[in-house]
């Protein structure tokens, strides 16, 4: 607690330079097009209860090291204020091998002011990730996009990710840190804005789970970013799951630049999703590839910023084939025969 604590005064500090106005949700652009994006809070260490998927690789490229299934994503989001809307879409796709985790997305943002100045973005990013050890994973990717009115832009950049799991820390299950550097190049610039969202954020997480059973969890997160060394983001969430099934999240998020703007504190956000298992072995195609089982989970979000604002998020995910939690039985015959 203390470092976040030390973290936010440092930052309070910086954001006496010079620095250009962040719209409401201008840090969080690439949060946009998936629920998961933005219900797992932003967590970097993977939220309460460690969601990740293809998405994840807009927070974290090293999240996905532990998947062990091609999954995809598919995701849209509306913002809505009186009679003006703002659309933002994602989708994702990955692939585990020998050598990593491989990741593919493709989002856009179709978002005029007053929500956020970025106009319509385009924007794709590649990811590898990997288990260096048991307990920690390392990750990379690389975004490239650009914009359209106000003025054409691009951007093109790095992300270089970490994750660290202790294992249970006292009555906390699971305990992960992270570390996330972030936007590392050239970020979305046009007419009306410059460095969106902010290049280079380092940031930093932690998450645990608090109770755990067969019927129910719950779990915690808390995150801090520093875009461009000049604000400060914080993100805390609270992620419970009824019978591995039913997930309900909740959490808030505060951008100090923002806030010193006078923009206004944005309100918690709450999401749900719902798991279910599906048969989708009725083609040769898919039983060639032993996913005759489909994990699916359904996801929705939403959140109300500036009191005036409101965000509508819904997505699909897939993790085709099925994972064998059975241990081979192994019998000991006569060994004359």
């Amino acid at each position: 607690m203390r470092i976040f604590i030390f973290s936010a005064v440092l930052a309070a500090v910086f954001t006496q330079a010079a620095y250009s106005y962040d719209a409401p949700y201008g840090e969080n652009l690439f949060l946009l097009g998936f629920p998961g994006l933005i219900s797992n809070a932003a967590s970097t260490s993977g939220s309460g209860l460690y969601d990740s998927g293809p998405y994840s690789i807009n927070i974290n490229p090293a999240l996905t090291a532990p998947l062990q299934r091609v999954s995809a994503d598919i995701g849209g989001t509306m913002l809505m204020r009186e009679n003006k809307t703002g659309f933002s879409f994602l989708l994702g796709m990955l692939f585990p091998s020998r050598w990593g985790v491989w990741t593919i997305l493709a989002q856009s943002a179709l978002i005029e002011p007053p929500f956020s100045p970025a106009g319509n973005m385009y924007s794709g990013r590649f990811g590898w990730s990997r288990d260096i050890t048991e307990k920690l994973y390392a990750g990379a990717s690389v975004f490239a996009g650009v914009t359209t009115n106000y003025g054409e832009g691009y951007a093109a950049g790095l992300d270089l990710g970490f994750v660290y799991r202790m294992g249970n820390m006292g009555f906390l299950k699971d305990a992960r840190f992270s570390a996330v550097f972030a936007n590392i190049g050239q970020t979305f610039s046009n007419n009306i804005y410059s460095n969106l969202p902010g290049a280079f954020a380092p940031k930093c997480g932690f998450a645990a789970v608090l109770f755990e059973n067969k019927g129910f969890a719950a779990g915690f997160s808390v995150d801090a970013s520093f875009p461009t060394l000049k604000n400060a983001v914080l993100n805390a969430g609270m992620e419970f799951s009824l019978m591995k099934k039913v997930t309900v999240s909740i959490g808030w998020d505060a951008n100090l630049r923002e806030l010193l703007d006078g923009v206004g504190i944005h309100n918690p956000f709450i999401g749900f999703g719902f798991k279910w298992t599906a048969d989708t072995g009725a083609s040769e195609i898919m039983m060639s590839q032993g996913w005759e089982k489909t994990d699916v989970d359904v996801s929705a979000l939403w959140q109300q910023i500036n009191n005036d604002i409101h965000i509508f998020s819904a997505g699909v995910s897939a993790q085709f084939g099925s994972v064998d939690r059975d241990p081979p039985v192994i019998k000991l015959g006569d060994a004359e025969t």
